[in-house]
C-alpha cells in the first residue's frame, strides 16, 4: 500500500480541522498530494446563476484561505477541490477514481457537537461508501500526529479478514506498532437446545475445536504474511461489537483496524461511533477494484511466475 494521493474533507468547522494535522503529517511523510475537499451542498434553485457563481467563488476563496491559514500545510502539496454539489455515493466514488485516491482522512465529527456520530452523518456515509481505506482520526490530548503504537484488529480468520493484511504491512513499515488480533466467539451460537448440544461436554468440545482452528490459523498467519510483526492473539466470548469497543476503550489502543463490507455491519458501525481512538477502515469486498490490493496481487503474480 502506497500513499500518493490523499483526500482530506472539510466543512470549515473546528471539529473537521482536528484531522488537518494527521493528514498533513501523512502527506509530508509519504510525499503525497493532499486534496482538501469540500461539498457545497444543495444550492437553492431560486438563486440566480450569478448568485450561485458568487457563492461558489466565496467557497473557493474559503478553501484557499483554509490552506494559507494553517501552517500545518506549509510543507505539503495541497490542492483545493470544491465539489459544486451535495455529497452522494456516486460523486464520492467518482472523485476517488478521478484523483486516483489511496486514502481518505476525516474527523469523526463535523459541525455537530454530538459526542457520537449519528446514523446518516457525513462521516458515517464516507466510511460506508468509500471504495478506498478511510482513516477516522481522533486527536489525543498528547498529539495530533498519526503514529499508532498499539493496533487492535478484529479478525474472524476467514478469507475476507485477510484482505486487511496489506494495511497491516503498511502500518508496520510506517510505525512498527504492536498488533492485537481479536477473535470473538459469539455467545449466540448456542447449541444447548440441539440434540448434540444435550450430550455431556459437547459444547466444551466444540469450543475447544473452534479455538484450535483459530489458533492454528493465527500461527499460519504469523509464520507467513505477518512474519516479523509484533502480533498477539486475543480471544473473547460475547457480542463482537461490544467486545471490540470495550477493548478499544479500556485497554491501551491507538487505532482499530477494520475490514468493512459495502454496507456497514454491526461491528464496524459500533466501532466508528463509539471507539475513543482512531479507526482505519479497509474495504474488503472490492478487492479487484481497490488500489489497496493491486500491489499485493502483482507481487503474488510475480512470485507465481518465478515459481513456475
Amino acid at each position: 500500500m502506497n500513499l500518493n494521493q490523499i483526500i482530506l474533507t472539510t466543512d470549515f468547522s473546528d471539529h473537521a480541522r482536528k484531522a488537518y494535522g494527521c493528514a498533513a503529517e501523512l502527506a509530508e511523510r509519504h510525499q503525497a498530494t493532499l486534496h482538501l475537499v469540500h461539498f457545497s451542498g444543495a444550492i437553492p434553485s431560486v438563486l440566480s446563476q450569478a448568485s450561485q457563481e458568487t457563492l461558489f467563488d466565496t467557497l473557493e476563496v474559503a478553501l484557499a484561505e483554509e490552506v494559507r491559514n494553517h501552517s500545518l500545510f506549509s510543507n505539503v502539496d495541497v490542492r483545493t477541490n470544491l465539489q459544486r454539489s451535495r455529497w452522494t455515493r456516486t460523486r464520492q466514488r467518482a472523485i476517488e477514481q478521478e484523483l486516483n485516491i489511496d486514502l481518505v482522512v476525516i474527523s469523526p465529527r463535523g459541525r455537530t457537537s454530538l459526542s457520537k456520530m449519528v446514523l446518516g452523518s457525513f462521516a458515517d456515509r464516507i466510511v460506508r461508501d468509500s471504495s478506498v481505506p478511510v482513516l477516522l482520526f481522533r486527536r489525543t490530548a498528547e498529539s495530533d500526529s498519526f503514529r499508532p503504537q498499539t493496533v487492535l484488529v478484529p479478525h474472524d480468520f476467514y478469507d475476507h479478514s485477510f484482505a486487511i493484511t496489506p494495511a497491516m504491512t503498511w502500518l508496520n513499515d510506517d510505525c512498527r506498532p504492536s498488533y492485537r488480533l481479536l477473535h470473538v466467539y459469539e455467545s449466540s451460537h448456542d447449541f444447548s437446545e440441539s440434540a448434540l448440544g444435550k450430550r455431556p461436554h459437547f459444547k466444551e468440545i466444540l469450543k475447544n475445536l473452534q479455538s484450535l482452528s483459530v489458533e492454528s490459523r493465527f500461527i499460519e498467519l504469523i509464520e507467513d504474511e505477518l512474519s516479523g510483526f509484533d502480533v498477539t492473539l486475543e480471544t473473547a466470548q460475547g457480542i463482537p461489537s461490544e467486545q471490540v469497543v470495550q477493548r478499544a476503550n479500556y485497554l491501551e489502543t491507538d487505532l482499530v483496524l477494520l475490514g468493512k463490507r459495502d454496507s456497514l455491519g454491526s461491528v464496524s458501525r459500533s466501532v466508528i461511533r463509539e471507539a475513543r481512538c482512531s479507526v482505519l477502515t479497509v474495504p474488503v469486498n472490492e478487492v479487484e477494484d481497490s488500489k489497496l490490493f493491486r500491489e499485493q496481487e502483482s507481487q503474488v503474480g510475480q512470485s507465481s511466475a518465478r515459481g513456475g
